[in-house]
């Protein structure tokens, strides 16, 4: 008798009680691997320390220059690059050109002696890849250090302190290869920034190291055009014998196979940065080639994000269901169970909000790192939840 009055005063059932409470266990749950992963995640936010500034002798490097059908972009690199790092040699790599760029090579040469031009003739076979372009390039190459470029990429006001800076982890042998971001280009489109933005960020989470000292390399999507890399060392791995067969990956499987047999460092400092129209690849095969943990390595985290965002949701469903059962018995105040209950929510939306503050900073000093512009850094977060709801429902589809 006396509990069915208590019920009647709006207390909650033991059934209810039980599913709040089981609710908010799995709702802890899921925020705990959250901040786990979130940990993960903002590694890079505390290692942006400035470049020593010192990087590797250009004495020491080869500058690969590689483009195709783009006698503008050869001109302003080679002119630049002889102007700002005399002392490397330089390695201009025509892919296969169909337009002038042969002639405008061939006078460059005139005019830079040392400049060697490798010429690449036309075929089907490697048309869609400069696998083979960079293989010819490290086969001519005389220095110790490989740097590649693209030549559509926009050149660096100081074309010095890019070298420096990308070269930095491979001084005294502390790595064999490097890589920084290219991001796109100031008048891109929105889409364009921010899929740049996501593709250098999760290229640069996936090659960090969880712990220091821990071998790990899996520069999974990172744009190939700006990398560097111990020339004997790409002749220790025969090349690009593992991944011939892609179309593209130039630099995500050749750094992985070269992480094999020393570290490969992903580069933070701005000055190594480039810019280039953003070209996106989309070779399936490519996905299939990674290691199993690599290839639902994004998967993963997308499940986890959608989790935590059904996690918040619930909560407020939850809240608003009772503060409907409170009306619906006319509970001016909540009773000490029904507080309790709601202490619980708010708890669980308190460190998801946390949580969304902190990831929306992150990626907010991302785009500005990468001046991607300040309402992609805002922005991103929501975006990255509609490409990744669009990309679910079209596997749903298949």
């Amino acid at each position: 008798m006396g509990n069915a009055i208590f019920l009647q005063m709006g207390a909650l059932t033991p059934q209810t009680e039980e599913a709040m409470t089981l609710i908010f266990c799995v709702s802890l749950l899921v925020l705990g691997l959250g901040v786990l992963a979130a940990w993960r995640l903002y590694l890079p936010w505390f290692t942006w320390n400035r470049a020593s500034g010192k990087g590797l002798d250009p004495a020491d490097c080869s500058l690969m220059i590689v483009g195709r059908n783009d006698p503008e972009g050869f001109e302003q690199w080679i002119h630049k690059a002889y102007k700002q790092l005399p002392q490397a040699e330089i390695i201009a790599i025509d892919n296969q050109s169909e337009d002038e760029t042969a002639n405008v090579l061939e006078a460059l040469k005139r005019q830079y002696p040392d400049l060697i031009v490798v010429t690449l003739p036309s075929s089907e076979r490697f048309w869609g890849t400069r696998k083979l372009a960079l293989t010819l390039a490290v086969k001519a190459a005389h220095r110790s250090y490989s740097l590649w470029v693209d030549s559509r990429c926009e050149i660096p006001s100081d074309l010095a302190s890019w070298q420096k800076a990308l070269t930095d982890p491979l001084r005294r042998g502390k790595a064999i290869a490097s890589f920084a971001p290219v991001m796109a280009e100031r008048s891109a489109s929105y889409g364009a920034k921010a899929e740049s933005l996501g593709v250098n960020v999760w290229a640069h989470l996936r090659a960090r190291p969880l712990f220091p000292g821990v071998k790990r390399a899996a520069t999974t999507g990172i744009v190939p055009v700006n990398f560097a890399f111990e020339t004997s060392k790409f002749f220790e791995i025969k090349g690009y014998l593992s991944s011939m067969h892609l179309n593209g990956g130039e630099a995500e499987f050749l750094l992985n196979d070269l992480a094999e047999i020393g570290p490969v460092v992903a580069v933070t400092q701005t000055a190594a940065y480039l810019r280039r129209p953003w070209l996106p690849q989309n070779d399936s095969r490519m996905r299939a080639h990674r290691s199993p943990m690599e290839r639902w390595a994004l998967a993963r985290y997308t499940l986890l994000l959608a989790l935590i965002d059904l996690v918040a949701a619930a909560a407020v469903l939850h809240m608003g269901l009772l503060w409907i059962h409170m009306d619906n018995f006319n509970m001016i105040q909540p009773s000490p169970q029904i507080r309790f209950v709601l202490s619980q929510i708010q708890a669980i939306l308190g460190v998801y909000i946390l949580m969304q503050l902190s990831f929306m900073a992150y990626l907010f000093q991302w785009a500005k790192r990468m001046d991607a512009g300040q309402w992609v850094g805002l922005s991103i977060g929501f975006y990255l939840r509609f490409r990744l709801l669009k990309k679910a429902f079209t596997f749903l589809k298949k």
